[in-house]
């Protein structure tokens, strides 16, 4: 009677520890897919989205005692916190150019690690999270810097380049919103995902050596733009 009945405890205990480890995988997968879905709306700077859905990972991280998807949670919800605040804000206050460089930190390690996701792959950027979270932390205050400098330089606008006047009376994140729906059409109009287009190519600037580039795409660089589909890439000289 006692050893049927320690049988029967043990098979629960069997059981109990197998479902845990469902659940923990479970959590780890739900934690993957909304991993993967960050980054559309990132894309576009959709933070209070963002932000929502970095807490429903942190809970998910929780049930599944993923201390790494915690550290990988609470980075995003900083990251997304600060952006939020930074791309919120008029480009007469002289975000614009903070709110790109802050997209890129955040896009870069975003895209990376959905790629893998999607693909099977594991990845866990902790640390490039928690840099990219001090990174941005950094910008934020350097926007707060900026703001007072361009309020204090006279009219809304007056210490702006000229570049950046072409969009006065604009919020930050809706000039990085426009430029991105750009983007995604032509990929879209080239048959591309426009959430996860192919690898860029590069753009190199060889000695001596001319660019193979369209006139609109050059007129883009002109412009400070870099053309759909291309990334640029320091070339070092061929003599060092």
């Amino acid at each position: 009677m006692q050893a049927a009945q320690e049988q029967e405890q043990g098979a629960r205990r069997r059981g109990g520890g197998a479902a845990a480890t469902a659940a923990a995988a479970d959590g780890r997968a739900e934690f993957r897919e909304m991993f993967v879905s960050l980054v559309d709306p990132v894309g576009l700077l959709e933070m209070d989205r963002c932000g929502r859905t970095a807490g429903l990972m942190a809970d998910a991280a929780s049930r599944s005692g993923y201390s790494a998807g915690a550290r990988m949670a609470s980075a995003l919800a900083g990251i997304f916190a600060d952006i939020d605040d930074i791309a919120s804000r008029p480009v007469e206050d002289g975000a614009l150019g903070p709110t790109r460089i802050a997209f890129r930190h955040m896009i870069g390690v975003l895209y990376d690690t959905a790629v893998a996701y999607r693909d099977g792959r594991d990845a866990e950027p902790v640390g490039e999270l928690e840099e990219a979270r001090a990174a941005i932390a950094q910008l934020r205050l350097k926007a707060d810097a900026r703001r007072e400098r361009m309020r204090a330089a006279g009219p809304p606008g007056a210490g702006l380049s000229g570049l950046d006047r072409c969009y006065m009376g604009m919020l930050c994140r809706d000039v990085v919103r426009k430029s991105q729906e750009g983007v995604r059409e032509r990929s879209r109009a080239r048959g591309h995902d426009p959430i996860f287009p192919p690898e860029p190519k590069p753009i190199e600037f060889p000695d001596g050596g001319g660019l193979n580039l369209s006139s609109s795409e050059i007129k883009q660089l002109m412009r400070g733009e870099i053309p759909d589909g291309y990334e640029l890439v320091k070339v070092e000289d061929a003599g060092k």
